[in-house]
């Protein structure tokens, strides 16, 4: 009994309201938590609301910012950050930030950190940091701003500041919320990389972004698609999604029209 009331409490959005033994209950409780997105995907897509653009990374980078995207490759190589190296998000961001003197303001929500007893960490030898310095040195002009739950890697240095921020806490965005710009050209979420998490920076970010701004989801594995077109299909008409696969992930990058 204890046990059936946890899972209630834990997993209340997909218990049935139908009368059952337990083992029966938590067995339509698992297939309601695998079913219900990809439903919800569905109806979107009947419903011809999807909106959602989906493309190759470097279909999304033109022949005119391949150079910029080299560029940006070689920072990310030498400070150590994975995005060109594991990833070839270097296709994704030299686009998006083609006008690089124009370029203000930049957050990162996930910094890399390297202690092993925090989920989600990069291991022993990743580099806290590496690509907030690869943001810095690519945007002579921009203001680069890190966020991690782990306070231990939080640090500070020409033109790089870096808060605390827990995805899975709404509370703690409001801190984070009063040491930035309030208009960003880019909000990136390189953190937990769960959908609740996701969603947070979403909440947070989307009102945050300055018309022409992007914000960023990486790392988006394939079976979550749904979500994403669920959440393409809800944003407001000021918003352009898309869906892009990359070479290890999928990415949803959404800019501000208006």
């Amino acid at each position: 009994m204890n046990q059936q009331i946890a899972v209630d409490d834990a997993l209340g959005l997909f218990v049935p309201g139908s009368a059952g033994s337990p083992e029966g209950l938590a067995t339509l409780t698992k297939l309601a938590i695998s079913q219900t997105i990809p439903f919800l995907s569905m109806l979107v897509e009947s419903c011809q609301t999807g909106r959602v653009q989906k493309m190759d990374v470097t279909a999304f980078c033109s022949l005119a910012d391949f150079g910029n995207a080299t560029d940006f490759k070689a920072l990310c190589d030498q400070y150590g950050s994975d995005k060109a190296r594991s990833h070839n998000y270097h296709y994704l961001y030299a686009p998006i930030l083609r006008a690089r003197d124009k370029v203000s303001a930049v957050l990162e929500i996930g910094m890399g950190t390297n202690n092993t007893d925090v989920v989600s960490n990069m291991g022993q030898y990743g580099r806290p940091g590496a690509s907030l310095r690869a943001f810095r040195d690519f945007l002579p002009n921009a203001l680069i701003f890190g966020a991690d739950v782990d306070r231990r890697i939080l640090f500070e240095e020409e033109r790089i500041k870096t808060f605390f921020v827990d995805q899975t806490v709404l509370d703690s965005f409001r801190a984070l919320g009063e040491g930035i710009p309030p208009a960003m050209d880019l909000i990136i979420d390189d953190g937990l990389h769960a959908p609740n998490a996701n969603l947070a920076v979403l909440l947070f970010g989307l009102k945050r972004l300055k018309v022409g701004g992007w914000l960023v989801v990486e790392d988006i594995p394939p079976q979550a698609i749904p979500l994403w077109e669920v959440v393409s299909a809800v944003l407001p008409q000021t918003f352009k999604p898309y869906l892009i696969r990359t070479a290890a992930a999928m990415v949803f990058a959404v800019e501000r029209l208006g």
